[in-house]
């Protein structure tokens, strides 16, 4: 009878600990702006990019590092993994702060969806 009672409360105990938040639940209006139904480049990855990768003394030319000015350029790094590994894996990029989870939603759409230039 002892046995029982410390085991039944464990079981209590652990049954009432584990807890699962789901964040769409606990934050609805969380992912309500983040529109990334017909992502396409321009005018969403461009303005994305443009803002906060293509700025003055990053990736834009003289400044020696992976150019991200045009279509081309931007699709070279998708295409050699580079830009999802530092921008959206990693998220190191760019230097003032990772891309909002928003931003990230709408690039990767963009890139499962063949990355077009449209």
């Amino acid at each position: 009878m002892k046995l029982r009672i410390p085991i039944a409360l464990l079981l209590l105990v652990f049954n009432i600990s584990c807890y699962y938040d789901n964040v769409e639940e606990l934050y609805p209006n969380l992912s309500l702006n983040c529109d990334t139904v017909n992502v396409s480049f321009i005018p969403d990855i461009s303005e994305i990019v443009y803002q906060s990768c293509a700025t003055t003394n990053c990736h834009v030319p003289g400044t020696g590092r992976v150019l991200l000015t045009n279509y081309n350029e931007i699709k070279k790094t998708i295409d050699n993994g580079l830009f999802v590994q530092r921008a959206i894996i990693e998220g190191d990029m760019p230097p003032q702060g990772p891309l909002s989870q928003c931003n990230k939603n709408k690039i990767t759409v963009w890139i499962n969806e063949g990355a077009l230039n449209d």
